[in-house]
């Protein structure tokens, strides 16, 4: 398969890259350079969309004429900003020219292992249950749990992705060049080999800051500033002009809405699970003759996100995930499942020092990105 950009920039959000967890921050350790593109995807409008109807679904209007006075005073405004930057604007743009998708894959997996913090209990050992009304509350909301994270990271790469392809489409209806193109006296602190109307880098700050401010409340104001950085370094590097920006806010503000749309529908309003439920699991398990999942915490914690199975998947219907559902697990009375135990028991027992590496490499608890960050 031709290593192709948009396939590129979403596929590099989901690299393995090394870093700690301390306080709930993580400090990305990776030294990331500019993204090279290899092709300038001209037929990305065209790929198969996964929520939109179409690329033309959001209607993006016309830019301004390159000769017109208003994008000339862009351009103007442009050079006047490029005469005064200062080092943290610098920094800015060389930080967004590794590429949107991974920047904000970054910051997604911190926002993931800050909020990655299961409630203490009540006096009465009952647990709180995190409000999406009241996210600065005790406990935080979210309580980003693998399943939550894994739902986050998949909302908002399917969101920009579909931003981006919808953004291609226009960019070759539109063929404006950057900023620095149409102007030889504008520097050209971050290149491009497409078309500049809509900004790539507008669209994608737009629709992962809608999303992210759903998921991390809490967190709004910082995934603002990011958003507003990442939108102002296009213009500063000579890549984007205002309007560019403009456009490109709009049109992945819009993308949002239809894929949260999606979201709002999916089932997760439901995946909590009730008493009730859990009663008819436990009670399922016992009649086979099992014995039921039990929290080991003091006081005891209900199950996790217990009906997170029935969350509408992507690409797969109800019928699909069963027909690939594993045959049932070794009764907890076999042989099979004693010679089970009996393994993990051996390396509990037998402990090295590469094993235990291995295990706080792949453990991925409470205050981490989770497995699915990983």
């Amino acid at each position: 398969m031709k290593n192709l950009y948009i396939r590129f920039l979403i596929a590099s959000a989901i690299v393995t890259l090394t870093f700690t967890a301390c306080d709930k921050e993580l400090e990305f350790k990776e030294k990331l350079v500019a993204a090279e593109r290899v092709s300038a995807d001209e037929d990305a409008g065209t790929w198969s969309m996964m929520v939109l109807n179409s690329p033309t679904q959001i209607a993006v209007a016309a830019p301004a004429a390159v000769g017109s006075a208003t994008y000339q005073s862009e351009l103007a405004s442009i050079k006047t900003l490029q005469a005064n930057l200062t080092s943290k604007q610098k920094k800015a743009i060389e930080y967004w020219s590794v590429g949107g998708v991974v920047r904000w894959n970054q910051i997604m997996r911190e926002l993931v292992a800050r909020f990655n913090l299961p409630p203490a209990p009540r006096p009465d050992g009952s647990y709180p249950i995190p409000d999406a009304n009241n996210p600065f509350g005790d406990p935080n909301f979210p309580f980003s749990n693998p399943p939550y994270a894994a739902r986050a990271y998949s909302y908002v790469s399917v969101a920009q992705f579909e931003a981006l392809k919808a953004a291609w489409h226009y960019k070759y209806v539109y063929n404006r060049n950057a900023p620095y193109q149409n102007d030889p006296s504008i520097q050209a602190l971050a290149t491009t080999n497409v078309p500049s109307y809509p900004s790539e880098d507008a669209v994608v700050a737009a629709v992962t800051a809608k999303f992210l401010e759903l998921l991390f409340p809490a967190a709004v104001e910082e995934i603002r500033q990011k958003a507003f950085e990442q939108r102002n370094a296009a213009i500063w590097a000579g890549k984007a002009s205002a309007s560019d920006v403009s456009a490109g806010v709009l049109l992945g503000e819009a993308v949002f809405t239809e894929v949260n749309l999606r979201a709002a529908n999916d089932g997760m309003r439901l995946a909590v699970g009730n008493k009730t439920d859990w009663d008819a699991y436990k009670a399922a398990c016992e009649a086979r003759g099992e014995t039921p999942w039990m929290s080991q915490d003091a006081p005891a914690r209900p199950p996790l996100l217990m009906n997170f199975g029935n969350v509408r998947a992507w690409c797969m219907s109800t019928e699909d995930i069963v027909a690939e559902r594993p045959a049932a697990p070794p009764s907890t009375s076999s042989e099979d499942f004693l010679e089970e135990v009996k393994e993990v028991k051996y390396y509990a027992e037998n402990l090295t020092r590469e094993r235990l590496k291995i295990v706080h490499y792949w453990a991925d608890g409470v205050g981490t990105y989770t497995p699915p960050g990983h």
